[in-house]
């Protein structure tokens, strides 16, 4: 399993995770969806979220009840008129969409240990 699960679908971002991770030597997976992103996230050590898709929110509900998925850390991103909102959502961390770009290396650097 991939130490990085990400369920977004917006090809922008796809490629940006594809090639952050590529630049690293990382591996990633992608979701397909909230019961898809649960079961790879059990062995992984970060999982994105693209906090605009519909199931989002019960996808960080499902990692949340379970104790497995539950310590993995969480990070969303979203436009950032909607970052306050989504904070107080379930998600660890909330970042704007430019933001979340320019963090993506670091972030995804700290799954690599």
């Amino acid at each position: 399993m991939a130490p990085v699960v990400y369920l977004v679908r917006d090809l922008v971002f796809v490629s940006k995770i594809r090639e952050a991770a590529a630049r690293l030597g990382l591996e990633v997976e992608r979701a397909a969806d909230a019961s898809g992103l649960h079961a790879a996230a059990r062995e992984a050590k970060l999982v994105i979220v693209d906090l605009r898709l519909p199931e989002a929110l019960e996808a960080l509900r499902r990692l949340a009840a379970d104790p497995l998925t539950a310590r993995v850390r969480a990070v969303g991103f979203v436009d950032h008129e909607q970052v306050e909102a989504m904070a107080a959502r379930g998600c660890g961390t909330v970042l704007a969409k430019g933001r979340f770009a320019s963090e993506l290396p670091a972030l995804l650097a700290a799954c690599r240990s």
